[in-house]
């Protein structure tokens, strides 16, 4: 995205990050990148971050960040307008690609779980979850939970510059054999690494705690879910408690789709 001209020859970007339902994680992932951040405002001008500053709503924006989930009515309708008034549209993060933890209620009966957490559940707003890429159309997704801020600083220089922009497109099991780690998966554990999209440096690996695909699911042949799930079972886990691991960032209704797809095959 080339800078535009004006009467002094040319024109930063102009770029905003908006937050839905969200815990912000990934917003402040961005400003994590301490010096690196301040260094790519040369370049652009950041006309809405909240956790910078409130601005006032502008017209129009280059490139949108959105994180979070269209879980109310009021969010929804505020996506909309992003996706409207900005040439560009980046999901950000899991909670927005995926579903995050709020999907984890799509799985279950959503009405009766709403009654559970409140006492008046029938003056509750009690959705269905609905990724972002289904609820509008996007451009990029920057997966994770939180995102790898690199990725978001690569992906920005890439729109300025015009050239393109991939991600890291391994499993997260590559990670993991190249930080010597042990398998969890060899050791009985519910392990998703094999199908899952690497780019984190397997961090949950790294403190031993097993892969949950916060980042989604790699694009991929639906055999290699199949016998991930054949092995889970042969450690003695049944399809619930594999289903159930699969939830927590809402990758269960893209593993479970792929399950439909090898059944076809058969």
């Amino acid at each position: 995205m080339p800078k535009k001209n004006d009467s002094n020859g040319w024109k930063k970007t102009s770029i905003a990050i908006f937050g839905l339902t969200s815990c912000e994680g990934c917003q402040f992932a961005i400003l994590d990148l301490h010096e690196k951040f301040f260094e790519l405002t040369k370049y652009i001008d950041i006309d809405e971050f909240r956790l910078i500053e409130d601005e006032k709503e502008r017209s129009h924006y280059d490139i949108s960040f959105v994180e979070g989930n269209p879980v109310t009515m009021e969010n929804l309708h505020i996506l909309k307008r992003i996706r409207k008034i900005s040439d560009i549209v980046v999901v950000l993060g899991g909670c927005a690609d995926i579903g995050g933890v709020w999907e984890i209620k799509n799985y279950h009966d959503y009405k009766k779980i709403g009654c559970y957490v409140y006492d008046k559940c029938k003056t509750i707003e009690n959705r269905e979850v609905v990724e972002v890429p289904k609820a509008i159309k996007v451009d990029y997704i920057i997966p994770g939970c939180p995102i790898n801020a690199q990725n978001f600083l690569d992906l920005v220089f890439s729109l300025l510059n015009g050239t393109p922009w991939t991600l890291f497109d391994n499993p997260v099991c590559y990670e993991c054999q190249i930080n010597k780690n042990p398998c969890l998966l060899q050791q009985g554990k519910i392990c998703l690494g094999p199908i899952a999209l690497g780019g984190c440096n397997a961090v949950c690996l790294n403190s031993r705690q097993e892969c949950w695909a916060c980042r989604g699911i790699l694009s991929q042949p639906a055999e290699k879910i199949v016998n991930l799930i054949k092995i889970l079972k042969s450690h003695g886990w049944n399809k619930a408690d594999i289903l159930e691991k699969m939830e927590f960032f809402g990758a269960r209704d893209r593993i479970e789709a792929a399950l439909k797809e090898a059944e076809k095959k058969k």
